[in-house]
């Protein structure tokens, strides 16, 4: 899909989106290791401080999903304050693109999550001609349910996938652009 280098700025309204770089591991960590956070990232026990420390490193080092993930880091269009991210990366053993987005606590419930995924749907529908886009999301999380809702994507029961059963949601190219009051970026 492409390297940070590969990748455009991209603006909404209120945001801006501009390529994840290893200057965002300190926001990253951060953020993974806020309990509120982690709550449905790491069912089986949350890592060490260290160990995810590790692990963001080693995403952000090959461009996440092995070289595959395009990841965008999430600022206010004024200030320099870090969000969180919004991506599009292989769901793991599928052949699928999915998008994903992870946001520090200050941010749920002010329409961030949707407005930047609209963005990055966008950007993967239009400019890397995707088809389709998919996501994950734990059962219980309802309000990352509902965002993949906002911007189009389509429950379709459950997948197993990162050794859970996962709630599973769609969305194909053709349905992209038949949406109507599909969210504008």
């Amino acid at each position: 899909m492409g390297d940070a280098a590969d990748l455009p700025d991209l603006e909404t309204a209120r945001l801006l989106l501009r390529p994840r770089t290893l200057d965002d591991l300190d926001a990253c960590l951060a953020m993974d290791m806020d309990a509120e956070v982690g709550r449905y990232l790491y069912p089986d026990g949350r890592p060490t401080r260290e160990q995810r420390h590790q692990q963001l490193l080693a995403q952000m080092a090959d461009g996440g999903g092995g070289g595959r993930g395009s990841f965008w880091t999430v600022r206010w269009r004024q200030e320099p304050e870090f969000l969180g991210w919004c991506g599009l990366f292989p769901l793991e053993q599928s052949g699928l693109v999915e998008i994903g987005y992870r946001y520090v606590t200050a941010t749920w419930g002010r329409g961030v999550a949707t407005e930047a995924a609209a963005r990055v749907l966008d950007f993967g529908f239009l400019e890397r001609r995707l088809d389709p886009i998919v996501a994950v999301t734990h059962p219980d999380n309802l309000a990352s349910q509902r965002v993949l809702a906002k911007i189009g994507l389509r429950a379709e029961g459950r997948r197993f996938h990162y050794g859970l059963d996962l709630a599973f949601f769609s969305l194909a190219r053709a349905d992209y652009f038949s949406m109507k009051d599909r969210p504008m970026s």
